[in-house]
């Protein structure tokens, strides 16, 4: 997935999720918190990839345990009606800071919905030429290639 579409969500917290990214999505697809004031948009096989690695880890460690009910606990199941909507649930929206207008942005096997006021502030960070430099640099020094 990939691009960036901007839509609003009606006062029964309904959203068109764009054409290019429900096409990738499917009939019914998981909705999850992220980790950065955002939702995560998965297909059902991207869904299972992160709940097997989920489920992996060791029950013993709180840690994991923690973040397993953070995922699993903030997680639905959603089906797009014949107008392309999907239902953000309240609970859901609120922790994304989520209130009118969302921001859809393709993140390769991924589709991340921002508030638009949050992914704004985000993307101003890389307006200018020196913040992504850093940004290429700190990257180069840990070995990410691309």
């Amino acid at each position: 997935m990939f691009g960036k579409y901007e839509r609003n969500l009606d006062d029964k917290y309904r959203v068109v999720i764009p054409s290019k990214i429900l096409s990738e999505l499917g009939n019914e697809f998981f909705v999850t918190i992220g980790f950065d004031k955002q939702l995560i948009l998965r297909d059902k096989n991207e869904f299972e990839k992160l709940r097997t690695k989920l489920e992996e880890n060791n029950s013993l460690n709180k840690d994991f345990r923690e973040l397993n009910r953070f995922i699993f606990a903030n997680t639905e199941l959603v089906n797009p009606d014949k107008s392309n909507r999907i239902n953000i649930p309240k609970y859901l929206a609120e922790k994304a800071a989520i209130k009118k207008n969302v921001v859809f942005i393709g993140a390769g096997n991924i589709c991340e919905v921002f508030a638009k006021e949050i992914y704004d502030a985000k993307e101003s960070q890389f307006e200018n030429e020196t913040s992504i430099n850093d940004l290429a640099q700190k990257l180069f020094e840990v070995g990410v290639k691309l």
